[in-house]
């Protein structure tokens, strides 16, 4: 008696004569054939040869019906916020369209409306700011949704149009908590004044009724502690006291970016690092003013135990 040939997983016997007719292995013309119905490879059991690979394929299910095509049909890059937008139909009128109706026709239609103009202007500034800024991509698909929601409450008219993609990219960062001021969207638009970007950051959140997250301290310490290149421990120092100024809930109507200063300064004295008020007040955007005013708020030094 031979010795039963053990099949593998998802393969079958190829018998001889009847599902592939009077086939053998060409290495050692045995006729224990099997089939791989995962790969589509033809091995022979006894010297294991690999007659015929890659015979079928099947990394898709096949679609039998109109709405399994339909459910299946993948054509080109997913549709996001930055690329959904709808361009007009162009007409081209040649020499040899002699009918001045076509031609003018043909002029109107070859422009885009203010609507669309608009947006492709918000959308390509989005991109450019949000690149500049090094936020993650989902930040600038954000933004580009809050203009479009905001273009259709028709609320541009009297206000900066830049102002607005401004206010959209900071309420962006800030739903999606990346760690972004005012500031530093401003520097990235100079042609953009500081005040309309606020103004379009204050009707953004009223019209579309955003429920806008607090702007954790902590969350920008990582980035001011690399400007300042600060040690391990003070670095470590000044995140256990703002833990304990955000647990005591008092930094309600102030500036972040002032309490990080105010504890970045405290914990750079406490440690035996060398850090002025300028030089801390520069890297957070702050003036030493700020910092002295935080300073005298109480228990400000006083850090969360291990």
């Amino acid at each position: 008696m031979g010795m039963e040939t053990r099949l593998a997983p998802g393969s079958k016997r190829v018998d001889d004569g009847l599902a592939r007719g009077d086939e053998a292995c060409p290495e050692c013309a045995s006729p224990c054939l099997i089939e791989d119905s995962r790969r589509g490879d033809l091995v022979c059991t006894c010297c294991g040869a690999v007659i015929e690979g890659g015979t079928f394929d099947f990394s898709e299910r096949r679609a039998f019906s109109e709405q399994e095509v339909e459910k299946r049909k993948h054509n080109g890059s997913p549709i996001t916020a930055l690329t959904d937008i709808s361009w007009t139909n162009v007409l081209r009128a040649t020499n040899k369209n002699a009918s001045p109706a076509l031609k003018r026709a043909a002029r109107w239609n070859s422009c885009l409306s203010w609507e669309k103009k608009s947006l492709l202007l918000a959308v390509t500034e989005i991109k450019r700011v949000c690149s500049a800024l090094a936020v993650p991509r989902i930040v600038a698909e954000t933004a580009a949704t809050y203009y479009r929601k905001i273009q259709r409450l028709n609320v541009f008219r009297g206000r900066s149009i830049h102002g607005f993609i401004g206010g959209c990219i900071y309420l962006a960062c800030r739903t999606c908590h990346v760690p972004r001021s005012v500031d530093d969207i401003y520097k990235e638009m100079p042609g953009t004044a500081d005040r309309d970007i606020r103004i379009g950051y204050s009707v953004l959140v009223a019209e579309l009724k955003v429920r806008v997250p607090r702007l954790s301290a902590v969350s920008l310490l990582p980035r001011f502690s690399s400007l300042l290149n600060l040690r391990q421990d003070a670095h470590n120092l000044a995140e256990r006291m703002l833990i304990a100024i955000e647990k005591r809930n008092n930094t309600t109507g102030k500036d972040p970016k002032g309490i990080v200063a105010a504890a970045v300064y405290t914990a750079c004295k406490m440690t035996g690092e060398h850090a002025s008020q300028k030089r801390v007040a520069a890297a957070c955007g702050v003036t030493e003013v700020t910092i002295r005013s935080r300073l005298k708020d109480s228990n400000i030094a006083t850090p969360e135990p291990f």
